[in-house]
């Protein structure tokens, strides 16, 4: 089941729309541990407290610092070195952070050497700053009522302790590395914000609090929340006067009056000059000095921008270097950086309004100058500053007269930077606001509301325009029931398909197979779906984006404006056709549609078993090193027979394996269901028939999971026998040695994958680092078992002529425990072009292909050019234990995972690959790219499996799609003059 509802949020202005939509930004999330009760009771608990007079405080108490904890009084820790008082949790916080979840955080009693050196503890900080942040936005959180609560929080020694715990942590050199910059500049935000960044909270809030009293103010809080501009002050009024209610004409004008405090003129420069004053170090008093001067002197408002960027980037590369300064000083200086954000948001948030007749090219440099801000506030790394401003140039190298086709690529590439930043927020937050989401709904907004208070915001605003200017100059539209839509779609796979559309379903409802779902993304173990709407597409070279682009599901990023319009019709029959060169038309289904889907049902690959070449007969365990190539269909699958193929040649890239063959399996299926009943081959035979035979579908899918679930539980319960187990042993050691204990992947290898129509990427088990031989046959029982899942049977046995004849093989392949690992596609996967290298990686085992936030660039094969498309953000790596099995580690983080050495391994590989193992040849007649799982440990490259990169042969000969980029190549060449005001109004060149 989808775990969790919102992991990435989506580019662009996606990530408010979505809120509307869900009402909140995450729907669900995985349950936090056995022992936890309900989110429904952990939310009462949660608001019970924020009612309840002493919050989650049981009393009041003196916590000295030898640790004693005594009754109130005075001088009470006078002669225990000192101390704090403060409330004393509660039996029922103590239980919710006992569980993990660490609320009511006093920080006068927490020790900073805690958040300091590699042990820091990151996500106790992390769980600190996400209260802060529900304080501010939810009506001071669980101390709602305990603020009153004398003695409970003293306000002065929360601010001595958030100083203390930030000088700490400037003092560290681990809180100088590039990856804990945004962080530590989260935490100066939120545990010492300014009255100008409180500002910022206080009008979101107020506008929200406003809507719940007056719904009718709905569309002007969605305006202030996702446009927000000076304006609004007088807009408020406006709408007070003239549709307000009487009750709450107070409320309106206090909150115009917010607004007017918020854009008032000289508040930053104020700030900054009592900063200047408070600083020791002559070099940071200088830099503030100016900043501060340079607000005063006024001038060009995009001069003024630039150059608040311009300073933000350069204090955080000064930040991150050693230093001299005390820091004191140093906190001084992220204060001062939060206090231009705030100024880059509200005069970016102005540049559309003051120059509206501005040109292509003077919007492209407003981008620029927030993508350095951007960079300066930590939401993006130097890396992907430097590749914003490469694409940059490139769009400007030319002079002012792109091709079409150049223009609409480039900012295409441009408008990852929304969720390059939500994805470095991601990093750092995602799972706690994933475990607090069962809390309170409210921890959902936490990372959409730093984004919409961040120059990510008028870049968005900005962009969009861009984007859609760009759409109809080139000719590329979106249909989106009978209107165009301008709107800066990004099309993953390509495909046309008929369904409902649909949101996720509740935790226990399975998807259908006849669902558009609307998804925050795709995960490892969505089944197959009619079509998929996501928000964030995790990596596009993960098992389920490689299966859907192979079943010819079409795919698409969706951004706001097209959200807006699928809200009403959630529930409605829908068409959704994603074209190969990016565009969408989703229409209302109806019989005009059946003739279409007629014919285009004829497109469709069988998945069949090719039965004259099995060989069933082979019972033997071979060493992977005796498999080749031509052993793939025979004895087992092409995973096996590829690796075994590959290790021929580069014995020092395969790791040792041993194969057990197909003929096993199908020997232990001789073996009969029940005493003196038929063998488990006959009774499945007989049941795959009798099912095809039933007519109603929903009654045909019940029954069919119960005889898969009869199936896997005989598989899992039946022993393979004392034979088997000792031919393993012997197997075992012949190839791996009798020494050491050695861990094995157990991998599923069955005959019906990888075929030149079907990839079955991900569709069978693997487990990971088996040690022992009696864990070994549990988990190839497991393996035997995992073809017929539910999941596997939807996507792969359901479209067999003959399902009865899948035949798993089974390779136990040897543990490495890879630094990073990934997925290597041997051509751009979004255009195809084999001059290319497509390649996904993460940190750990296993990286990128179960849909994590992977590292992806594009490489040229050539030259050897290094494309930036996603850094890796996932905030987990696995890492193998010795005695078997895995554990979870924090990633790094770091900005770059694959080194220049490495990549060059992996292009020369790519070279080879083609040149050595010619691979299946698609319906034209050309030979399909190479889809290559690899790993590296120590710098060192191996090699887990080799496989067609198969894509749907429906999606690329429908005549539907085809007609839907005709128009493309008449536009692609067509000049655009960026010294040219973007169109708003009308379409075409």
């Amino acid at each position: 089941m989808l775990t969790a509802c919102i992991r990435r949020f989506m580019p662009h202005l996606g990530i408010f729309m979505l809120c509307l939509l869900w009402q909140s930004p995450f729907c669900r999330y995985e349950a936090a541990a056995a022992a936890v009760s309900s989110d429904a009771s952990l939310s009462a608990i949660i608001e019970k407290m924020k009612q309840e007079p002493r919050g989650p405080f049981r009393r009041i108490r003196w916590f000295c610092n030898d640790g004693s904890n005594l009754p109130t009084g005075e001088y009470v820790c006078s002669t225990h070195g000192g101390g704090y008082q403060h409330g004393e949790w509660s039996r029922q916080t103590l239980a919710l952070r006992d569980q993990g979840y660490l609320i009511a955080n006093v920080l006068a009693g927490l020790d900073p050497a805690g958040f300091t050196g590699p042990a820091a503890q990151l996500e106790q900080l992390r769980q600190i700053l996400l209260e802060r942040y529900l304080v501010a936005a939810d009506d001071g959180w669980v101390f709602r009522r305990a603020r009153f609560y004398r003695g409970a929080i003293q306000s002065e020694d929360e601010q001595v302790a958030a100083s203390r715990i930030l000088r700490a942590l400037l003092t560290d050199p681990e809180w100088r590395r590039p990856e804990r910059f945004l962080l530590l500049r989260e935490a100066v935000r939120l545990l010492l914000p300014s009255g100008a960044l409180q500002l910022t909270t206080s009008v979101r809030q107020a506008a929200s609090s406003l809507e719940e009293k007056d719904p009718g103010f709905a569309a002007l809080r969605i305006k202030i929340h996702g446009l927000p501009d000076s304006g609004d002050a007088e807009r408020v009024r406006a709408y007070a006067r003239d549709s307000g209610l009487a009750s709450l004409q107070p409320v309106y004008a206090g909150f115009a009056d917010l607004l007017d405090a918020f854009y008032a003129p000289h508040t930053a420069e104020d700030q900054l000059q009592q900063l200047a004053k408070d600083t020791s170090s002559r070099d940071i008093k200088a830099r503030i000095k100016d900043a501060s001067a340079m607000l005063a002197a006024g001038g060009d408002e995009v001069e003024v921008m630039a150059s608040l960027a311009d300073r933000m980037l350069a204090w955080r590369i000064l930040l991150q270097k050693k230093s001299s300064d005390s820091p004191e000083d140093r906190l001084r200086l992220f204060q001062a950086s939060l206090m231009l954000e705030r100024e880059v948001f509200v005069r970016a948030n102005r540049l559309p309004l003051l120059f509206p007749q501005a040109g292509r090219a003077q919007r492209l440099g407003w981008l620029r100058h927030l993508e350095k801000a951007l960079a300066g506030a930590g939401l993006l790394s130097q890396r992907q500053l430097d590749a914003f401003l490469e694409e940059c140039g490139h769009l400007t190298a030319a002079g002012l007269h792109p091709s079409a086709g150049e223009y609409y690529a480039s900012l295409r590439y441009l408008g990852r930077t929304p969720q390059w930043a939500q994805r470095s927020l991601e990093f750092h937050y995602a799972a706690t606001v994933g475990r607090w989401g069962e809390l309170t709904p409210l921890a959902a907004h936490f990372v959409p509301d730093r984004l919409r208070a961040s120059p990510v915001l008028p870049f968005t605003r900005i962009l969009d325009h861009l984007m859609a200017d760009a759409s109809r100059m080139t000719g590329i539209s979106h249909h989106i029931f009978g209107q165009e839509l301008a709107s800066s779609l990004r099309a993953l796979n390509p495909g046309l398909s008929r369904g409902v559309l649909l949101m996720p379903p509740v935790q226990g409802v399975p998807f259908r197979p006849d669902g558009i779902y609307i998804l925050p993304s795709t995960t490892e173990d969505l089944p197959p779906v009619a079509g998929i709407i996501t928000s964030g597409e995790g990596s596009s070279l993960s098992h389920v984006q490689l299966l859907a682009r192979n079943m010819g599901i079409p795919n698409l990023v969706a951004d706001d404006a097209l959200l807006q319009v699928l809200g009403r019709h959630v529930g409605d029959r829908v068409v959704l056709a994603v074209s190969r060169r990016g565009a969408v038309s989703i229409e209302a289904d109806g019989p005009q549609w059946d003739e279409v889907f007629g014919m285009e049902a004829g497109l469709n690959v069988p998945i069949d078993a090719n039965l004259e070449r099995l060989d069933l007969h082979d019972h033997a365990l071979h060493a992977l090193r005796r498999i080749h190539a031509d052993d793939s269909g025979r004895i087992v699958g092409p995973k096996a027979a590829n690796l075994g193929e590959l290790g021929s040649h580069y014995p020092e890239l395969v790791p040792p394996g041993l194969v057990i063959p197909f003929g096993v399996f199908r020997r232990h299926l001789d073996k009969p269901l029940f005493a003196g009943g038929p063998s488990v081959f006959d009774w499945m035979s007989a049941e795959y028939a009798r099912l095809k035979g039933v007519p109603d579908q929903a009654d045909r899918r019940r029954q069919t999971r119960l005889f898969l679930a009869r199936l896997r539980e005989w598989i899992l319960a039946t022993d393979p026998g004392e034979e088997f187990r000792q031919q393993l042993r012997f197997g075992f050691g012949r190839v791996f040695g009798s020494g050491q204990p050695v861990g094995v992947f157990v991998r599923s290898d069955t005959n019906v994958e990888d075929l030149p129509g079907f990839s079955g990427a991900g569709l069978n088990l693997t487990l990971s680092n088996v040690v022992g031989i009696k864990s070994i046959v549990n988990a190839v029982k497991l393996v035997w078992a995992s073809p017929f899942s539910e999941r596997a049977f939807a996507w792969r046995q359901a479209h067999m002529q003959h399902p009865e004849h899948v035949y798993p093989a089974v390779l136990l392949l040897q543990s490495v425990n890879s630094e990073k690992s990934g997925v290597m596609v041997t051509a751009d996967v979004e255009s195809g072009d084999r001059r290319w290298l497509t390649i996904a990686a993460s940190e750990g085992v296993g990286g990128a292909v179960e849909g994590q936030a992977a590292e992806e660039v594009v490489v040229e094969r050539a030259s050897g050019r290094v494309r930036l498309l996603a850094q890796a953000t996932a905030p987990w790596r696995v890492h193998l234990l010795a005695a078997g099995g895995s554990e979870k580690v924090a990633a790094s983080g770091r900005e770059q995972l694959l080194s220049d050495a490495e990549i060059r391994q992996l292009r020369d590989l790519a070279a080879d690959v083609e040149r050595d193992f010619p691979l299946p040849m698609d319906e034209t007649g050309k030979m399909m790219a190479a889809d290559i799982e690899f790993g590296f440990a120590g710098g060192k490259l191996a090699l887990f499996q080799l496989r067609p990169f198969v894509e749907s042969r429906r999606a690329r000969q429908s005549e539907v799609l085809s007609a839907m980029d005709r128009q493309w190549p008449l536009f692609f060449d067509h000049g655009i003059d960026l010294a040219g005001v973007p169109a708003v109004e009308g379409g075409g060149p």
